[in-house]
């Protein structure tokens, strides 16, 4: 059973977008609301994409980039509060740190995409 386990997590890290659609899922069983659903598999799933991209371009280099990734991260979250501090005049916390959240999971999607498809490339041609 652990080995199963072990399996599907390292499924799901490695091809991060099946554990999006699978989080799709289940919640648009429970829930019948599509766009809810897509936007709470997105904040589950931004996990995996992180580790996702961690791990993709550790095989690439053969370096740990994890402080990169730490560092684009805040920076976000610094840009947001700033630009929301600007605009609103008072920081609103859950709609920034939703706002964060999403935006770093579609840079981290991005990125993810990005370096599959550089590491796929790659491979073919070495």
């Amino acid at each position: 059973m652990s080995s199963a386990f072990a399996w599907f997590i390292a499924t799901v890290v490695t091809l991060p977008i099946i554990g999006w659609y699978l989080a799709y899922i289940i919640t648009v069983k429970i829930t019948k609301k599509k766009s809810y659903s897509v936007r709470l598999a997105a904040d589950l799933s931004l996990v995996l994409f992180i580790s996702a991209v961690y791990f993709i371009s550790y095989e690439i280099w053969d370096q740990s980039f994890l402080w990169i990734i730490l560092i684009a991260f805040f920076l976000v979250a610094i840009c947001f509060t700033v630009v929301h501090w600007k605009v609103a005049n008072d920081i609103h916390f859950v709609r920034l740190v939703r706002g964060i959240w999403r935006f770093n999971f579609i840079l981290f999607f991005i990125i993810y995409l990005v370096l599959s498809t550089y590491g796929f490339v790659l491979r073919l041609i070495s």
